[in-house]
């Protein structure tokens, strides 16, 4: 029945459609993966380069609180619509300008027109996800996202021979937007349904709705867990090509894709065990290895190793992170499920705005690309320790 979430069927087609169009979202942010040495290449400093790269992950930061408690099944195919076509716009600008400025104001259109399309979708998908199977959900939506970032980098680099810039490969991919909204024209029927039986309370206020979130139990330190994991990993993600290159790699877009297939790998063989999991135990263990993994890229110094902490954070990634988003469903007051999910996706803005800006600022000042991966592993520990004061339920709270 299109918009029952209770139902024991996970791939119904508007979870499978709002994946896919997800997918398209993401991979035009996967293609940034390069765009701190291009600012470089253009002449921008270090300063100014980190926070161009910062002011797209830092619009979505400030916007989604004040887009998502509006949100829900009742306008989300609007919002998705009209985020891609800002999508599509700011990406064929990057080859227009050289400018701080302008490059600045792209930036921000750019993250205001993700972050709403994500936020729109996210706000829409949690009705599709029957409880009892949220760790599964996630997982599967969390790998579809997530395979951008394994092929978009390895494309890029070969397209960057046929452009004339990494603007221009920016440009290319505004034509992914035309399949996304292609896929939400069938989607209407089922927003409708799930806007039926989930109405949008319109008399209280953003603010308010945030807050009574927040107030749930546990969700705070949840919460503080996902931004330590996004943290640490954005510094790898943004720095990452510059650090391959320091040790001769010629394509650093390897590491992306090892450690992508390492996290793919993960949800396809593991997603149907998550919920079976004791999800406090399991993200424990997870979020420790994984803070070795980043403990050990101040180690290696030649291709192979590099590759093998690689696999290894790809793989943690791909356990911590549809716990981390089940955790927070399953504590999460019923009602607000969607809310929390675009709160868990505010503690990414976050880290994606923290670990570049901050990341950059560090460079400049003489830290090397070891001391920011040091960083990784402290920020992982400490989302264990939030982890370790909250108490995860396995089995979903009932409804009410």
């Amino acid at each position: 029945m299109p918009g029952h979430a209770e139902s024991q069927r996970l791939l119904s087609y508007p979870f499978v459609t709002l994946c896919l169009v997800a997918l398209f979202g993401f991979g035009n942010i996967a293609v940034f993966y390069g765009l701190y040495p291009y600012l470089e290449s253009i002449g921008i400093s270090p300063v100014w380069s980190g926070l161009i790269l910062a002011l797209e992950p830092m619009t979505a930061f400030f916007l989604r609180p004040c887009i998502s408690p509006r949100l829900g099944p009742h306008n989300a195919l609007f919002v998705m619509r009209l985020s891609l076509a800002l999508t599509a716009l700011a990406l064929l600008s990057y080859p227009l300008t050289h400018s701080v400025f302008l490059l600045a104001a792209i930036r921000v259109v750019h993250g205001a027109a993700f972050v709403a399309l994500v936020s729109a979708a996210a706000s829409l998908l949690v009705h599709f996800i029957p409880p009892e199977r949220s760790a599964q959900g996630f997982g599967v939506f969390t790998l579809i996202t997530l395979l951008p970032f394994a092929l978009m980098p390895p494309l890029t680099e070969m397209l960057l021979r046929l452009v004339p810039s990494a603007a221009h490969a920016y440009a290319w991919m505004s034509l992914v937007t035309l399949p996304a909204l292609l896929l939400l024209a069938r989607l209407g029927p089922y927003a409708r349904k799930a806007a039926a039986l989930h109405p949008h309370d319109r008399s209280v206020s953003g603010l308010e709705q945030i807050r009574t979130a927040l107030a749930t139990p546990g969700i705070i330190l949840m919460l503080g867990a996902c931004l330590c994991t996004f943290f640490s990993s954005s510094l790898l993600f943004f720095f990452m090509k510059g650090f391959a290159q320091s040790m001769g790699l010629a394509n650093a877009g390897l590491f992306f894709t090892v450690s992508t297939g390492a996290t793919i790998a993960v949800r396809l063989f593991g997603s149907m065990y998550f919920d079976k999991l004791d999800k406090t135990r399991a993200l424990i263990m997870t979020l420790l290895f994984l803070a070795v993994c980043y403990g050990s890229y101040t180690l290696v110094r030649s291709p192979l190793p590099f590759l093998l902490a690689a696999a290894g954070f790809g793989a943690a990634m791909g356990v911590a992170l549809p716990l981390l988003q089940s955790s927070l469903f399953v504590l999460a007051d019923p009602a607000k499920r969607g809310l929390t999910t675009n709160l868990m996706l505010s503690t990414m803005d976050a880290g994606l705005f923290l670990g570049p800006y901050l990341g950059g600022t560090l460079l400049d000042a003489g830290l090397s690309h070891a001391g920011l991966f040091r960083i990784s592993a402290g920020m992982a520990l400490v989302a264990c320790l939030f982890v370790r004061l909250r108490r995860i339920p396995n089995a979903p709270v009932s409804q009410p």
